[in-house]
């Protein structure tokens, strides 16, 4: 685990903040969290569950590229959405509050620099 949280680079760590664990209905209804009312607990949670997410995601990458069938895949990423949320909730935080921090993420430039820092940081530890 943390020699694949070594070889993360910024655009990896981007790709993990996107990684979103919410299914899409949930992202498409978790408006925003104001970044001023983000706690430095919630952020380095939220960085922490993106590296752990991104862990998720390169794990079964591979395995859905493989898939034989349809089904395969569909049950490869059903598993792979299970287990980055179970990643996600294991860090404090729900799958909407998950998609909340990285839209706003996405949102608020001085934001995205703080949450790509901590999971830099975090990658290296």
């Amino acid at each position: 685990m943390h020699l694949l949280r070594k070889a993360l680079a910024p655009s990896t760590a981007l790709a993990a903040m996107l990684a979103l664990a919410a299914p899409p209905a949930v992202a498409q209804q978790q408006p925003a969290a104001p970044a001023e009312t983000l706690s430095e607990e919630q952020l380095a949670a939220f960085a922490d569950a993106a590296l752990d997410v991104q862990q998720v995601r390169a794990e079964f990458d591979g395995q859905m590229q493989a898939a034989e069938s349809p089904e395969e895949a569909a049950r490869l990423q059903q598993e792979a959405q299970e287990q980055a949320t179970a990643a996600v909730e294991s860090q404090g935080l729900t799958a909407g509050e998950y998609t909340a921090i990285a839209q706003a993420a996405n949102e608020d430039p001085r934001l995205y620099a703080s949450i790509l820092e901590l999971m830099q940081e975090r990658a290296t530890e």
